[in-house]
């Protein structure tokens, strides 16, 4: 199962974490990475998705889009030791990826 994402009123807080000026100025002096008199402060910044951003593509508002069911087998079968592992195949695919990578 998918879990969903709770995100109330769909909104992100980003934190800022000191600039060059706060973090380099006065470390020779005083060593506390400090400019005199000053102290590092966090801006945030806030962003909210538009409705067409919060809204799920069509097909996805029914389910997720693999078998569950399948999966759940596969995971059973997996799990007490009765899946057919096909190495060279999984070996191949594996190169034919890097070879997409690559070129």
């Amino acid at each position: 199962m998918v879990d969903s994402v709770s995100n109330p009123g769909n909104r992100v807080r980003l934190h800022k974490v000191g600039t060059d000026a706060t973090n380099t100025a006065g470390k020779g002096a005083q060593g506390s990475g400090n400019v005199a008199g000053t102290s590092p402060t966090a801006a945030t910044d806030d962003v909210s998705l538009s409705q067409t951003a919060q809204t799920l593509p069509s097909g996805l508002d029914v389910g997720p889009p693999f078998d569950l069911e399948l999966v759940s087998r596969i995971k059973k079968e997996i799990a007490e030791g009765r899946y057919p592992i096909d190495y060279e195949r999984i070996t191949d695919s594996l190169f034919e990826s890097y070879r997409d990578i690559v070129n």
